[in-house]
């Protein structure tokens, strides 16, 4: 379950992260990153595009979850 810290100015937020094989591809190369909670659900992979979609997804769940909540 996503949670943000309150305690402190900073604000930390925490996510759950799976990582799994992608398909046949080889798991020393590449890998699948996925959150299964609701508010932060998304997968992609190791690849250059999917580590630019991850850091997209990040920084969008920490814009909801943290700065608009401020």
């Amino acid at each position: 379950m996503e949670k943000v810290s309150k305690k402190g100015k900073g604000k930390t937020m925490y996510i759950q992260l799976s990582v799994f094989p992608c398909g046949k591809a080889d798991p020393r190369r590449i890998l699948t990153i996925s959150c299964p909670e609701e508010k932060t659900r998304f997968k992609t992979t190791l690849s250059e595009n999917g580590l630019r979609k991850f850091r997209e997804h990040i920084l969008q769940f920490y814009k909801v979850l943290v700065l608009d909540k401020t």
